[in-house]
C-alpha cells in the first residue's frame, strides 16, 4: 500500500529530476537525445532510480552542466535516500565552486 509520505517523496524526487533535465545543455540536448528519451520513459514508469542513473551519467558525460545540474541531483539522490551518491555530487558540486558544498533538503522535506 502506498502511504501519503511515499506519495510526497516520489513527487518531490521527480520534481528534482525533471528540473535537473530542464537545466541540460543544448549540446547535452542535442548530443544525448536517446539517453533523454530514455530518462523520459523512466519517469513516465516511476521508475525514478533509473531515470536518475540515466540523468547524473549525461550530466558527466557531457562535461558541460551547470552547477544547478547537480545540485539537483544532488537533492533528488538525498530525496532518494542515496547518500553514498549525494556525497559524489556534494563533492563535485564543492570542486565546481571553489567551496564546502553539502546538499540538504528543504526543512518540510527532510
Amino acid at each position: 500500500m502506498t502511504t501519503p509520505e511515499l506519495l510526497r517523496s516520489l513527487r518531490r524526487t521527480e520534481a528534482f529530476l525533471r528540473d535537473a533535465r530542464s537545466h541540460l545543455s543544448q549540446a547535452a540536448e542535442a548530443q544525448f537525445v536517446d539517453g533523454i528519451a530514455e530518462f523520459e520513459e523512466f519517469i513516465e514508469h516511476n521508475e525514478l532510480g533509473l531515470a536518475f542513473d540515466t540523468l547524473e551519467s549525461i550530466a558527466t558525460e557531457s562535461q558541460l552542466e551547470s552547477q544547478r545540474v547537480f545540485e539537483l541531483l544532488a537533492l533528488a539522490a538525498a530525496s532518494m535516500g542515496l547518500r553514498d551518491r549525494q556525497r559524489v555530487l556534494d563533492e563535485r558540486l564543492s570542486s565546481m565552486k571553489g567551496l564546502k558544498y553539502e546538499t540538504s533538503l528543504p526543512a518540510e522535506d527532510a
